[in-house]
């Protein structure tokens, strides 16, 4: 499966070498340098490693967290943010084996506690999970909830619905996944409907109040 998820990744990565290229040029182009944006993240069995992305903010803007209409993100990193699209250098980090297609999204250190996070002994972060779907405005739920450091209320649902798909990882789950992602990036309001979010609220009650508070 590792072999396969790497060939698939360097196959994506030929397939989209023009895009990757045409992208690497508008941020080049209208942001400067440094292209890319490289950042610590705990990986599987508390393996420290450096995640890509297609840089979106000012270059050392300071704080992790973003938020709705943070004024550090550029005009160009609004729409590589909006349509994922400044995720795709992830597909070097599959490539290198650090990341899967499918699997929790990997933390920066500042939030790691190896007891909370005990399912990394067992899968790998990846690019598209359970919580980048239903999370996917992370920066409006983290608006909502307000406060000093409002990521410390949404942690314990990442680790949540992260432990959740460790539990029942399966092909068909990685497959369900990718189609639900690919649907949401298009039709973002049919992927958080309700046949991909009751049946995890019915296995996870402890955050229907959550969902009902800060995604409905």
């Amino acid at each position: 499966m590792e072999l396969v998820s790497r060939f698939i990744a360097l196959s994506a990565l030929l397939i989209l070498g023009p895009l990757f290229i045409t992208l690497m040029v508008l941020c080049m182009t209208f942001q400067g340098f440094p292209i890319f944006f490289r950042q610590e993240r705990v990986g599987n069995n508390f393996i420290v490693f450096k995640i890509y992305k297609f840089r979106t903010m000012i270059h050392n803007s300071g704080n992790l967290i973003t938020k709705t209409n943070d004024n550090r993100i550029t005009f160009l990193g609004k729409f590589l943010r909006k349509s994922k699209l400044d995720e795709i250098p992830q597909l070097l980090n599959i490539m290198k084996g650090e990341m899967r297609f499918v699997g929790p999204r990997p933390e920066v250190l500042k939030y790691f506690k190896e007891k909370d996070f005990q399912f990394l002994k067992n899968i790998k972060p990846g690019i598209s999970d359970y919580a980048s779907i239903i999370l996917r405005n992370e920066d409006k739920i983290l608006s909502k909830i307000g406060g000093q450091n409002p990521y410390l209320k949404l942690l314990p649902v990442k680790l949540s619905l992260a432990n959740y798909y460790s539990k029942n990882k399966s092909f068909f789950l990685d497959l369900k996944i990718v189609v639900i992602t690919v649907i949401a990036i298009f039709f973002p309001k049919i992927s958080n409907n309700n046949f991909f979010i009751a049946p995890i609220k019915a296995d996870l009650p402890e955050l229907e109040s959550f969902i009902n508070d800060y995604l409905i």
